[in-house]
């Protein structure tokens, strides 16, 4: 959660998001406003990199060289490259040898960085091609691992690539080096570096790195001017098949996968045949019986002329990764129509698949589609499709408008089984996410999009709710392919963790200063501290390893170990904090890592009236403006914060685990707090490996915006953030949220109970008597919410996590209530049983409790109830259960049942 995005969405007017149908309007809550000003110093004042050559210079440059179609300009990781239309006066003085060596000193185990910059004046460089010899010393020792980050690397799967490189004429491309010395050199290491335009003569770069002293720390990673963190660009730490905390390693044995609380049995096809789910009705207990999720097997369907084409399966063919996953493919043929099908289950709930279809002629079909046909108890809930989440419609029809509507998946399901489906095709690409959404759309699928002719059809057939994913008619031409991929996921992933649920109790506080946290947090009963952005200790969004802060940062850490506190910062991928000295480089890799967009063009609810003019002066074009932070206390008081976006899927990711990872060993985090992340399913998976493995018992929480409005395209956010939810402990829900929502509405989008997860409200504190009937409360320290801490006594006074969580969506709720604008959800023990109930309406409301006393195991006359005080709460009172309760408009009551001793 971007810092104060609550208190700026008003800027450009009235924020409104859509409710289903007639998508009403609401205003936002004019009085959460705090303006963003974008007048404020940054901090950052301009380098020798940052003052561009005059015209003369660099026509003497030119005159002194006219042999040479392009230059090279060798720099040292002390001066980033930041102009990239202009040269730097520096390089017009540049004599013939500095033009083509390059001297550095580094120390043994350093990673080390340098960097050069290639012109050409007059010339248009196409496919520049890189490469570098060993260096070596006297001795004869080599280093090999020499790395030009432009040119390829390590990708965020894992996966090795290369780029092409080129530049434009009169324009400066930074090329970007690492050499990682190995920790027992020393001595001068010599080698080349060739750089070769295409068509044009080589230039050789002689390097000579002096390497000597004492073994760095931590290969220079502790030091930011080092710029050593590039290498964390191609990190591979915890790219493997291991499996995280609270799940089951996968099982096969032939066409049938097992994981935790659910099975999957293939068909000839490769699709699901059967799912069954054996979680229990209120996700806390796994079942030794099944409950299926279809009521008929899953099918990839062609049409043409009216009927089903008979698709003939091949052997289903398994590769096991085990632990973590199971991988199969098979082939589908009908004479000249193939289809090659690949699969994956994983530990998590995820089912992947890639349908490639090709055709040895030019073929006229009717359809592709997928058919999905869930069973009705498996599909009361939906979200997703233009749906916010809540009961199911009886029909649902929908079409492609990735520009429109963030939309290309649905989850269907109920508490204790689900299936979510997503669309995919080749152009797929990950998209921006809440307000910035506009600029980063969602590609929609050439293959099921078809041209606007695809869809989503959800309506009732037989004995199933059928979903149906079609693409309609099209012509299959020869010698072309069509990727219909889709992903599943099987929900809930995992138990509701009971001693997360009701033990786990944040102090999270959204003021610029620290010095008095530690203390309100133990004073007021939290036992975890999330370090927000934007903080005295702090202060750089998604760049906590700053020179400047990182020993005020571990100091702090370390005090709340001290006091038995467990530490977490918040940490994200989506944008960057222009105070990160990495950027430079980043930039350098053209639109890999940073967005491109309007640059000082760009409007938004942050900046509606333009952007920080220090971007316009400092990366002047083609990058997207994200969060501004202005500092109004403390050690950086006066100064402002900016961000820019980044792109989601690159390799970024991987710079943020090696992040994970390095403060994991050296601040001794206990976890992350996450806000409206970027990540795909596996990045997230390995940054929960690396904290269980570094951290034991640390946590993930993680936070988000409502994305179901007109900025972010009408997104729900548990359906778009799902693949994220195994991985995460906690989860925050979020600023622009209506708790005024009917109650199926709170299930779904708020509480996180279908999927395994406990949940806490956001926007001013949310609804305490709605929030305990999905045992969820808000967190302490944050604007405008009251404080926790008197639920959190009740919590313990009453010992609420040994108790059974049976909630109103359970049909077999023993505590009913006759008023169906009302719900009622038990805590239930062998001799106390707490009830919680809350009126859903805005006046006054009174219900009747209807007790199964038989399934709560007790008698009525030998029971006393009672309404215990609650401070800003409930006060005390006498309860009569025979008679109807009267609650206030939006509120409720805690009742204690207990038997008589």
């Amino acid at each position: 959660m971007k810092k104060l995005l609550l208190f700026t969405l008003t800027l450009m007017g009235p924020f409104v998001y859509a409710q289903n149908k007639d998508k009403l309007t609401h205003a936002i809550d004019v009085d959460a406003i705090r303006e963003t000003k974008l007048t404020g110093y940054i901090g950052l004042e301009p380098t020798i990199m940052s003052k561009p050559a005059k015209t003369e210079n660099v026509k003497s440059l030119l005159k002194r060289f006219p042999e040479k179609k392009y230059f090279t300009f060798p720099e040292s990781r002390a001066n980033s490259i930041r102009l990239l239309d202009s040269l730097p006066e520096k390089w017009t003085s540049y004599t013939a040898r500095e033009l083509s060596s390059v001297n550095g000193k580094a120390q043994p185990g350093e990673y080390y960085t340098f960097q050069v910059g290639v012109y050409a004046d007059a010339l248009q460089l196409k496919n520049i091609q890189v490469n570098f010899s060993s260096l070596k010393n006297s001795a004869g020792q080599l280093i090999k691992d020499v790395t030009c980050f432009n040119t390829g690397g390590i990708s965020f799967k894992g996966e090795k690539f290369s780029k092409t490189i080129s530049s434009k004429p009169k324009t400066v491309l930074p090329l970007w080096f690492g050499v990682n010395v190995p920790e027992d050199y020393k001595g001068e290491f010599k080698g080349t570096v060739e750089i070769k335009p295409e068509g044009l003569p080589a230039t050789l770069i002689d390097v000579t790195l002096t390497v000597a002293g004492n073994l760095i720390v931590n290969h220079g990673l502790n030091d930011e001017t080092t710029l050593a963190r590039l290498s964390w660009l191609n990190t591979d730490v915890a790219l493997d098949n291991g499996i995280t905390n609270g799940f089951k390693q996968v099982t096969r044995a032939q066409k049938d996968i097992s994981i935790l609380g659910r099975s999957i049995r293939l068909s000839d096809q490769g699709l699901p045949l059967d799912i069954q789910s054996y979680f229990d009705k209120n996700n806390e207990l796994i079942s030794p019986h099944g409950q299926p999720i279809l009521a008929a097997p899953i099918k990839f369907v062609i049409q043409q002329k009216g009927k089903e084409l008979d698709l003939k399966a091949s052997t289903l063919k398994f590769t096991d990764h085990f632990p973590g996953s199971t991988h199969w493919e098979t082939t589908l043929t009908n004479g000249d129509i193939t289809v090659n099908v690949k699969g994956r289950a994983d530990y998590d709930g995820f089912i992947g698949y890639s349908a490639t279809v090709s055709a040895t002629k030019d073929i006229n079909i009717d359809d592709i589609r997928l058919q999905v046909p869930m069973q009705p108890e498996k599909a009361i809930y939906m979200m997703g499709l233009d749906k916010e989440g809540g009961f199911s419609p009886e029909e649902w029809k929908w079409k492609w408008d990735v520009i429109e509507k963030h939309q290309d998946e649905v989850w269907m399901g109920a508490v204790n089984g689900g299936l979510k489906l997503k669309l995919k095709g080749k152009n797929y690409q990950r998209q921006l996410v809440n307000l910035y959404y506009p600029f980063g759309p969602l590609h929609e699928p050439e293959s099921w999009g078809n041209g606007n002719k695809g869809g989503v059809d959800i309506y009732k057939q037989d004995k199933a709710v059928m979903i149906k994913a079609y693409s309609g008619q099209r012509i299959l031409k020869k010698g072309e392919t069509y990727l219909f991929d889709a992903e599943f996921l099987v929900t809930p992933f995992k138990l509701i963790n009971k001693s997360i649920q009701f033990n786990d109790r944040y102090y999270h506080s959204d003021i610029d200063t620290t010095s008095n946290t530690i203390k309100l947090a133990e004073q007021h009963g939290a036992n975890i501290i999330n370090v927000h952005h934007k903080k005295d200790i702090y202060p750089f969004l998604d760049y906590p390893f700053a020179n400047d802060n990182v020993p005020d940062l571990k100091a702090f850490i370390d005090s709340s170990h001290v006091k038995n506190f467990k530490t977490k910062i918040y940490y994200t991928t989506r944008e960057i904090s222009v105070n990160a000295p990495e950027l430079w480089a980043m930039r350098a890799l053209g639109d890999e890592i940073i967005y491109p967009g309007p640059g000082m063009a760009t409007r938004t609810l942050v900046n509606p009236n333009g952007v920080h003019p220090w971007l316009g002066k400092n990366l002047k074009e083609n990058f997207i403006p994200g969060w501004v932070a202005t500092f109004t206390a403390g050690k950086y008081k006066g100064r402002q914060d900016l961000a820019i976006l980044t792109r989601p899927d690159s390799r970024l990711n991987n710079f943020f685990l090696g992040g994970m990872d390095w403060m994991c060993k050296e601040l001794k985090i206990d976890g992350i707090y996450m806000d409206d992340l970027a990540l795909d399913r596996e990045t997230m998976q390995r940054t929960r490996k690396i904290l269980e493995r570094e951290r034991p018992g640390g946590k993930i929480d993680m936070h988000t915006w409502n994305h179901y409005n007109k900025y972010a395209r009408w997104a729900s956010s548990l359906n778009l953030y799902m693949d994220m939810l195994p991985y995460i402990d906690h989860l925050w829900v979020g600023e622009a949220r209506d708790y005024n929502r009917s109650a199926d509405y709170w299930l779904i989008e708020v509480s996180g109970i279908p999927f395994g997860l406990s949940s806490q409200m956001l926007n001013k504190g949310g609804n305490p008597w709605r929030g305990m009937v999905f045992g969820i409360t808000n967190r302490l320290g944050w604007f405008r919410a009251k404080t926790p801490e008197y639920i959190w006594k009740f919590w313990d006074d009453y010992h609420i996590e040994r108790k059974q969580m049976i909630g109103f969506w359970n049909d077999e709720v023993p505590v009913k209530t006759n008023n169906p604008e009302t719900q009622a959800t038990i805590y239930k023990g062998k001799d106390e049983v707490i009830i919680a109930v809350a009126n859903w309406t805005s006046k006054p409301a009174k219900c009747k409790l209807l007790i199964d006393w038989e399934a709560i195991g007790m008698k009525p006359n030998e029971v006393t109830a009672t309404i215990p005080e609650v401070k800003e709460f409930q006060d005390a009172k006498a309860i009569n259960l025979k008679d109807d309760i009267e609650m206030e408009a939006e509120k409720g009551y805690l009742i204690v049942i207990k038997k008589n001793q």
